[in-house]
């Protein structure tokens, strides 16, 4: 594959997937069919750019582009790889760990097309929460990019777990070999409705309470990815939903995470360029910095942290590159207030927005929440869920969804087409509604039912409200507030490589003073009682890259014990 500069890129002209004649087909396509067609019919189109190291120097990076016709030749080739490895008729749950390239699409498409169910385990779980899932799923066969790579040693070791006549491993083709490959089209010819109900992929939740749970997702669930059409427009307002990615998209989400096979998904439907980090390389915020750098973004979909470097520690030296720049994107936490206050400031023809949903029960249709009131989420009034007080001794509301009463908005609550059994979902997430005069419909996400620290005199701390404020200090990657349980609370800092520990508390301490002076006094972190997190033991984290505090506090379950320990001695 040939690489191409930004300044070789122009995707202005470049032709869109041709819509449907009418607007009923949106939600009843299936995803193999629409690649097939739209590589007939437009072949050249761009759905793919890789980053690598640049070769003129003029930018950080020029970029490797994928067209649609490659990426249908390559589903082709991988579909009937897999029957040569699995047979013709297999219908097996079968895994894939993988780098971050597009042969994770490529994978998850040639599945649906062959039937076969695939698992997507995090690269970044434990092996005990891996082979758990393996269990779960009756998973005896593992897809891997091949010898040599980062992930070779990762499953290997789930091998040497179970044993090799219990887990087969095989390395895949290079996404090089996959598009130069020629193969024979590979027939996919069911309807929406004898597909609907077919399990073809199998993700999982984060594993924060316990052992990660497999969500087995079918195309009437994936349909979602196809559905935003039929979103009642809202007159004056903009929708934030994926009918406004637009190319090119970079991608900072996992493509084995729900928000990832969102936009990898979105993408596909809707002739997306999507832009990826070298795959052989971390995705780190100064990597998104140098895509950046490189090509004119018009989307931009990342998490918090990310988001924080490019705007908020870049954004000065990067915004002429952001002249272009239509939506800011986040997922998988909340945003630092400093981060969202200089985009709006900055950039005001930024949409800047968060894409709230879970594993289960996918993403809602919302509307951009207005400028002044950035960091809340507005729920489409036609669409959204229902959000009921949780704690009457508190302001707090549980998001709650239920099946809607037009059968016509179903596509909304995909949770019902994997979960038929329920009538009611309880999301475990809590709300507060915005109290100014006039955006009452505004809502911000406050935490989890199981992140909410009660004392041992009853008290109720939300330890997001010092966190956040933490988030994007520059020598912290991490914060958690701990204190179940006890009379006080305590943090646990995790330091950025190369700060020293005895310092990182002198850096931060009057940034957890200011954040103090914001929360009740129950709620306030004692200074004896700061945790400095060892290099060799980092935070625990879900795949998408929030903190697990379960798995993390008992990581320093030790640690903690010894701060409150002397802080007795102390007062005694």
């Amino acid at each position: 594959m040939g690489s191409i500069s930004f300044t070789d890129l122009s995707l202005e002209g470049q032709q869109t997937v041709p819509r449907p004649r009418t607007t009923k087909n949106y939600g009843q396509r299936l995803l193999p069919q629409v690649i097939d067609e739209t590589a007939l019919e437009n072949p050249s189109l761009v759905i793919g750019l890789t980053a690598k190291s640049s070769t003129t120097g003029e930018t950080p990076y020029e970029f490797i582009p994928l067209t649609v016709s490659q990426f249908a030749d390559a589903v082709n080739h991988m579909s009937h790889w897999l029957d040569g490895i699995l047979g013709k008729d297999s219908k097996q749950v079968i895994g894939f760990v993988g780098l971050q390239d597009f042969r994770y699409p490529i994978l998850e498409v040639a599945a649906i097309k062959t039937g076969n169910m695939l698992l997507l385990p995090s690269p970044r779980n434990a092996l005990s929460n891996t082979l758990h899932l393996l269990s779960t799923t009756s998973c005896s066969t593992i897809f891997y990019p091949g010898a040599g790579s980062p992930i070779e040693t990762h499953v290997k070791a789930l091998q040497h777990q179970l044993g090799s006549d219990k887990l087969q491993l095989h390395p895949i083709p290079s996404l090089e070999e996959m598009i130069s490959t020629k193969a024979e089209h590979y027939e996919y010819n069911k309807t929406y409705e004898e597909a609907k109900k077919d399990v073809v992929l199998i993700l999982h939740t984060s594993g924060s309470t316990g052992a990660p749970k497999p969500i087995r997702l079918n195309n009437a669930y994936l349909k979602r990815a196809d559905s935003e059409h039929l979103t009642p427009v809202i007159e004056g307002r903009v929708h934030a939903d994926l009918r406004n990615l637009k190319s090119p998209l970079y991608n900072g989400s996992p493509f084995f995470h729900l928000s990832g096979i969102a936009v990898a998904f979105r993408a596909l439907f809707a002739g997306i360029a999507v832009v990826i980090a070298p795959p052989e390389v971390p995705a780190t915020p100064k990597v998104a910095c140098d895509i950046a750098r490189s090509i004119e973004l018009k989307t931009v979909v990342a998490a918090p942290h990310v988001v924080d470097s490019l705007f908020a520690e870049h954004g000065e030296e990067l915004k002429r590159h952001f002249q272009k720049l239509e939506h800011a994107i986040w997922f998988g936490g909340t945003l630092a207030h400093t981060t969202g206050d200089w985009i709006i400031e900055n950039l005001p023809h930024v949409h800047l927005w968060q894409f709230y949903g879970s594993t289960e029960m996918a993403w809602f249709p919302m509307l951009v929440a207005p400028k002044t009131h950035w960091s809340y989420m507005e729920f489409h009034p036609s669409l959204g869920p229902h959000l009921e007080p949780h704690d009457p001794s508190s302001d707090l509301h549980e998001l709650v969804v239920r099946p809607h009463a037009n059968s016509s908005h179903s596509w909304a609550t995909p949770i019902f087409d994997i979960f038929p059994e329920h009538n009611e979902w309880r999301s475990r997430d809590l709300f507060k509604r915005c109290q100014d005069p006039g955006f009452e419909n505004l809502w911000k996400f406050e935490s989890r039912v199981d992140d909410i620290i009660i004392l041992n005199n009853a008290l109720k701390v939300n330890p997001l409200h010092v966190e956040v404020r933490l988030q994007s200090h520059p020598v912290l990657k991490g914060a958690m507030v701990f204190g179940e349980g006890r009379v006080k609370c305590g943090i646990l800092l995790e330091p950025k490589e190369g700060v020293q520990k005895e310092i990182l508390l002198r850096k931060v301490w009057k940034d957890i003073e200011r954040a103090n002076a914001d929360v009740p006094e129950h709620a306030r972190v004692e200074k004896h009682l700061v945790v400095v997190a060892d290099e060799e033991k980092p935070f625990v984290r879900a795949s998408k890259g929030t903190i697990v505090r379960a798995a993390t506090g008992k990581l320093y379950e030790r640690e903690i014990e010894e701060v409150y320990g002397r802080a007795v001695e102390v007062e005694a």
